[in-house]
């Protein structure tokens, strides 16, 4: 009886854990937006919300990332 309660324990805490959201970098961008923009870390993003989602990644890192130029690196 106590290694089927055990059991049932271990599924509960099993679930809970994997239904917990994890925190995911999603930020839906239009592709078909033109402009591209030059980061200060060098990358050309495709767009400007491309960059902002990029942007936020790195102040979760608590890191900076800003727009060097409008257009390609």
């Amino acid at each position: 009886m106590k290694c089927l309660a055990f059991c049932a324990l271990l599924l509960f805490v099993l679930a809970a854990f994997s239904w917990t959201p994890a925190e995911g970098s999603f930020c839906p961008c239009n592709l078909g937006e033109k402009g591209q923009v030059c980061g200060t870390n060098g990358v050309t993003y495709k767009n400007r919300c491309e960059f902002e989602c990029t942007q936020r990644d790195y102040k979760k890192l608590n890191r900076q990332l800003n727009i060097k130029n409008m257009g390609p690196c």
